[in-house]
């Protein structure tokens, strides 16, 4: 979002300077991603009257008083002697045999408009400055989601107030109507709580220039004096409305889900065939507009706009967030809406809308006709034992702190207080809410730093398991993803994901009833990121087709790595948790690739699996690369046994054998790890699998390295024999040994 600092302060019984603004936003929770000044392109901007004018062909020579001294500027736009324009001090140019001394500048070179055909006219050149807004500041900011208050300057204006002090000065508008007409609105979408109507005669003139100006600095296009009106709304309040020309609405005004099929033209000339249940303002005919979202073409205002319908509505912001899914429209309307502006705004936007009309071009206004309530604000009680508890202690000024933000506070009493959400805000429902706003105006750092002597709640005996799993796991290299969970139809295909009841698309509509689409869609994502294949980890629920929640661990990495690295990390996993269970191969999973993956077991019962992800399906989450993957269940915590690390040297031994073909791994390899009991091995380690020449076909090369390492007094080399040929020999009754 763009807004313009002389506009907040303008809401300001004081004059902070630019970084007061910026500091105060920050510590709102605004990030400012950047700023820029009109005219800051040039070094010194001054008004010149022009003193004479001499023309050569397309050129015309001018001679203008610039603060007391005569410069000669060359310009292609013609200029009359006496005129007052704008003068930037630009390097000389050489331009047919004579210097030209600075330049003229437009409005567009300004950044004052999209388009400007000729120079700037100075009407006043005691308030030229003010008259083009140099040196006036836009910041680009970024506003949290769930603030939509802070889309506007008011919002923001409170906000600034509160954390530097000045006095915040709101609107004091009184609603005067002198037109005894209505037009009639039916609601029939229980969507649209609140939806006024006023009837507005325009008179004759325009939008004042610095109103344009503004408003296509900040992101509008400005047209006539009625849409113009509207958008310094929604800018100023953030209240989003809408003009209709009182002759193309046939009938009355109605409020109403859209028809399967219906066919819907926007401003710009788009047809759209809508599915059913699209909310739309419409007439006794025709739709005129998707609400909250963007006009079609039969509701704007022309140039000879007579009569005005403005409409003032609170929608809701799931049916905008449908509207603008399925159409694929994204406006400054919908952005409000979709993040709940307060419903409270409805009248005051109509009445400033009208009130402005009426200062630009003399207009008239009609009472207000409401359809629906506007919600009151809501009122939450918090105590004092849970402030002391997030923030150490009670602040002995938490009243007036909270006034400063625009809250009501009802009572105090020995055990809390009553606060009233301020009227322009909508995020204020917990009381948890109100404690976070008194943080932020104390100050984070200003809190203590010793925890305070009531705590919230100790986490859960899961959620401390889960947090050592995540730990582990980041602690050995990979990366927690937080997956959404919410997969389209193609990702599921296979896996019968439950369908959810939401207003997303058809891209987040499904839930799994396996965990390998969490992380396929996390692989994917980094991969056409051009990132690293790293590995990644979530911890994610999954659900049956009854609805039933299981919790898995769900492991994935790409090439270059393989199925030995991710196997790694599922090793070290089971090891430091005491987990026990074994392996067979294939795995079941129809999705890991049968010649390369295996089921995870405890006795008969499968808990996960391991593998490489087949082709198709990865290609079904758009990913190219080779992945590796493995999931299973949160298992309960076994006997972890632990030894006295050792600093004494260690051996390191490889023993190669054969063993059929037809014996699955997990047997082997049960098997080689069974071996070492009773003998000083500190890590068995697979190496190598092998097939093919000179390996008989019936047979699969193993080679397996063990590090001996004793723990009391160093091994002789008699010693370390001994410990091989007895691995030897327990292997070698098993399988046949490779020499």
């Amino acid at each position: 979002m763009r807004v313009i600092i002389g506009d907040i302060v303008g809401f300001l019984d004081g004059y902070p300077s630019e970084e007061e603004v910026k500091a105060a936003l920050e510590r709102a929770g605004v990030e400012v991603e950047g700023a820029e000044r009109v005219g800051e392109r040039f070094k010194t901007i001054l008004p010149a009257r022009i003193l004479s004018v001499e023309r050569d062909g397309n050129l015309h020579w001018v001679k203008a008083d610039v603060s007391g001294a005569t410069r000669t500027v060359a310009t292609t736009d013609p200029v009359r002697e006496g005129e007052i324009l704008l003068w930037a001090d630009v390097p000389p140019k050489e331009m047919r045999g004579r210097v030209s001394e600075g330049m003229f500048l437009s409005e567009e070179e300004l950044g004052l408009t999209p388009k400007s055909e000729h120079l700037a006219r100075v009407s006043d050149p005691e308030r030229y400055e003010e008259e083009f807004l140099i040196g006036e500041t836009i910041l680009h900011l970024y506003i949290p989601p769930n603030r939509p208050d802070l889309m506007s300057v008011r919002g923001l204006a409170v906000e600034v107030s509160a954390f530097t002090g000045i006095p915040f000065v709101d609107l004091n508008l009184r609603e005067e109507p002198t037109l005894d007409e209505t037009f009639p609105v039916d609601v029939m979408d229980e969507r649209c709580d609140a939806y006024s109507l006023r009837v507005i005669r325009l008179g004759k003139g325009e939008t004042p220039r610095t109103v344009r100006y503004k408003l296509f600095m900040v992101g509008f296009n400005p047209i006539n004096p009625a849409v113009d009106a509207t958008n310094w709304t929604a800018y100023m309040l953030g209240q989003p409305l809408h003009a209709f020309d009182s002759r193309k609405v046939e009938g009355r005004i109605v409020v109403r889900p859209s028809r399967e099929g219906e066919r819907f033209v926007s401003l710009e000339g788009k047809e759209y065939i809508l599915p059913e249940g699209v909310m739309l303002i419409a007439d006794a005919q025709k739709p005129l507009a998707v609400a909250g979202v963007i006009g079609g073409k039969d509701s704007g205002t022309y140039e000879d706009t007579e009569t005005v319908l403005l409409e003032s509505a609170h929608f809701s912001p799931a049916a905008i967030r449908r509207a603008t899914t399925l159409l694929g429209i994204t406006t400054e309307s919908s952005r409000r809406f979709e993040r709940n502006v307060s419903p409270r705004l409805v009248p005051l936007g109509s009445l400033y809308a009208s009130e402005l009309l009426k200062t630009w071009v003399g207009a008239s206004y009609g009472r207000l006709l409401l359809a629906g309530d506007v919600v009151p604000p809501r009122k939450v009680f918090v105590s004092w034992r849970k402030v002391r508890r997030y923030l150490g202690f009670v602040p002995e000024n938490a009243e007036e702190l909270l006034r400063r933000l625009a809250f009501g506070v009802e009572g105090r009493s020995e055990d809390g207080m009553v606060v009233v959400e301020p009227e322009h805000r909508t995020d204020i429902s917990l009381q948890e809410d109100v404690i976070e706003e008194l943080a932020r105006l104390i100050g984070y750092d200003n809190l203590p730093e010793d925890p305070p002597p009531e705590t919230p709640l100790p986490p859960r005996p899961r959620d401390r398991y889960e947090d050592e799993i995540r730990t582990f796991l980041a602690g050995m290299g990979a990366y927690e993803a937080v997956s959404l969970g919410l997969f389209s139809p193609s990702e599921t295909a296979g896996y019968e994901g439950l369908k959810v009841v939401s207003d997303f698309n058809e891209s987040f509509s499904r839930l799994s009833s396996s965990p390998l689409p969490h992380i396929l869609k996390v692989l994917s994502h980094n991969h056409r990121m051009g990132n690293q294949g790293v590995p990644f980890f979530s911890i994610v629920n999954i659900y049956d087709r009854e609805g039933r929640e299981s919790r898995f661990i769900v492991f994935g990495i790409t090439s270059p790595a393989g199925y030995y690295d991710a196997k790694g990390f599922l090793d070290a996993l089971r090891e430091r948790f005491g987990w026990s269970y074994g392996y067979r191969i294939p795995s079941e999973d129809p999705s890991l690739h049968p010649n390369l993956s295996a089921d995870i077991l405890i006795e008969e019962r499968r808990v996960g699996s391991i593998g490489a992800v087949k082709h198709r399906v990865a290609r079904r989450f758009g990913l190219k690369a080779r992945s590796f993957v493995w999931y299973v269940e949160i298992l309960p915590k076994g006997r972890v046994r632990y030894g006295r690390f050792s600093d004494l040297p260690a051996s390191v031994k490889d023993i190669s054998f054969l063993a059929p073909r037809h014996v699955p791994f997990y047997e082997v390899d049960s098997f080689v790890r069974g071996s070492v009991e009773g003998l000083p091995v500190e890590e068995v380690k697979l190496v190598d699998i092998y097939e093919g020449s000179p390996i008989p076909d019936d047979s699969r090369s193993y080679t397996y390295r063990f590090v001996i390492r004793p723990s009391e007094s160093p091994l002789t080399d008699e010693e370390i024999r001994a410990v091989v040929d007895t691995l030897s020999e327990r292997i070698g009754r098993k399988f046949k040994l490779r020499r």
